[in-house]
C-alpha cells in the first residue's frame, strides 16, 4: 500500500452514519498501520461483541494491547467510557478535590455527562486529545459516535460548551441579583419569575441542584471552553486526517458529497473516502463475461447479478468523479462474512491496501 493514507498523520478520524461498517474499518486501518511499524491506538465507542473480544477490550475501559498480534509495530485499543472521561476532565480542571466530588454527586451533572446531546462527542474528543497529549502513540484512530449526519460530530462540542457560557451560568448562579447593580437587579426580576415557574413545574429540589451545579462548575467552565478550542485546533491541524466511511445507499452517498464540501468549509482535512461492501468479494466486473456456458438457471442468475452490480458501478463512478477533487476514494468488497477475529481484520486491512493501490 502507498503510505499516503498515514503519511504525516498523527490522528485519523473515521466518520460516517451507523450501519456502514465504520468500526470494523477503523480497526482494520489500525491493523494496517501496526503492520507498517507504527505504535497505534484505536479508540472506539460501541464495538460489536465479537470485535471487542478480538481487540481484547470486552468488558474493559482501559487502553489494552490487542492480544495475539505479530506486527512490526504495536496495536492498542480502548472503548471510550463517557462518564469516566468526563469525570477525569473535571478532576483535572477543578482546583480542589472536594469541589469535584460535589459536582459528581449533582444529579444534573450525572445526566449531563452521559445523556445530554453533544456529551458523547465531547468525551470522545476529550479522550482523543488526552491520548494525543500523552505522546505515547505514533497514530491514534478515532471511531466516532454514529450520527444522523457526520457533520454533527464536529459541531457537537461547540454546542455543549455554549451551555457553559458565563452569561448563562451567571444567570443561574446569582438568581437573586445580590451581586448586581440597579440594571442587573432589574434583569434578575425576570430571572426570579422564570425560576418560580420552573420550581412549580419541577420542584424546588431541581432548582436547588441547578443553582449548585452552576456554582460548582465555575472553577472548571473556563477549562472546558479552553479545551474545546484546543480540540478544534487539533481537528484542523494538517496532521489530523478524516476518513469518511459510506456504503451503497444513494442517500449515504449524497451525504458523503455534502460532508466533503462542509468539511472543507470548516478547514478540516478529508483525505479518504471508503466505499464499504461495494461488491461480493468473488465478483470481478472487469473480467470478461463468460456466463454463456453452464447450467441455464445459474447462467441466468449470474447474468442478472452482474447486470445489477454493473448498474451500481455506474453510480459509484459518478460519485467518485464528484468527490475525487476533495479526497481519494477506494472500495472494499463485501466479504460476505462477519469479521470476528484478528485474522479477519488483517484480511480486511489487505483489501484496504489493494484499494489504495488502485486509486
Amino acid at each position: 500500500m502507498s503510505p499516503t493514507i498515514f503519511q504525516d498523520t498523527k490522528v485519523l478520524i473515521c466518520v460516517g452514519s451507523g450501519g456502514v461498517g465504520k468500526t470494523t474499518v477503523a480497526a482494520s486501518l489500525a491493523v494496517l498501520a501496526a503492520k507498517e511499524g507504527k505504535r497505534v491506538l484505536v479508540l472506539t465507542i460501541d464495538p460489536a461483541k465479537r470485535l471487542a473480544q478480538t481487540l481484547g477490550i470486552e468488558g474493559s475501559k482501559d487502553i489494552t494491547k490487542v492480544p495475539g498480534q505479530n506486527f512490526a509495530g504495536e496495536l492498542y485499543a480502548s472503548v471510550i467510557d463517557h462518564k469516566k472521561t468526563f469525570d477525569d476532565f473535571v478532576a483535572r480542571a477543578a482546583r480542589r478535590a472536594e469541589s469535584a466530588e460535589k459536582i459528581y454527586k449533582n444529579r444534573l451533572y450525572q445526566q449531563l455527562s452521559t445523556n445530554l446531546s453533544g456529551s458523547q462527542e465531547f468525551t470522545a474528543l476529550e479522550k482523543l486529545y488526552s491520548c494525543y497529549e500523552s505522546g505515547e502513540f505514533d497514530l491514534i484512530i478515532l471511531d466516532t459516535p454514529p450520527t444522523k449526519h457526520a457533520i454533527d460530530f464536529l459541531h457537537a462540542p461547540q454546542k455543549l460548551s455554549a451551555l457553559f457560557n458565563e452569561g448563562v451560568a451567571k444567570w443561574f448562579r446569582d438568581p437573586e441579583g445580590k451581586k448586581s447593580g440597579f440594571f442587573g437587579q432589574l434583569l434578575q426580576t425576570g430571572t426570579r419569575q422564570v425560576l418560580k415557574i420552573l420550581e412549580t413545574l419541577t420542584g424546588s429540589t431541581f432548582i436547588h441542584e441547578l443553582g449548585d451545579f452552576f456554582t460548582n462548575i465555575e472553577q472548571w467552565q473556563e477549562q472546558l471552553l479552553k479545551r474545546t478550542v484546543d480540540v478544534h485546533r487539533l481537528l484542523v491541524a494538517p496532521s489530523t486526517q478524516f476518513c469518511l466511511v459510506t456504503s451503497f445507499d444513494q442517500a449515504k452517498l449524497k451525504e458523503a458529497e455534502y460532508f466533503s464540501r462542509e468539511i472543507k468549509k470548516g478547514g478540516y482535512h478529508l483525505t479518504t473516502v471508503v466505499l464499504n461492501r461495494v461488491f461480493p468479494y468473488w465478483l470481478d466486473l472487469r473480467s470478461e463475461d463468460k456466463s454463456q456456458k453452464g447450467h441455464g438457471d445459474l447462467v441466468s442468475l449470474y447474468s442478472q447479478m452482474r447486470s445489477y452490480y454493473n448498474q451500481r458501478d455506474l453510480i459509484y463512478q459518478q460519485f467518485e468523479a464528484n468527490i475525487r477533487k476533495e479526497a481519494r476514494v477506494f472500495r472494499i468488497p463485501d466479504l460476505v462474512k462477519d469479521i470476528s477475529d484478528l485474522s479477519g481484520l488483517e484480511e480486511l486491512s489487505g483489501l484496504i491496501a489493494e484499494g489504495e493501490k488502485k486509486t
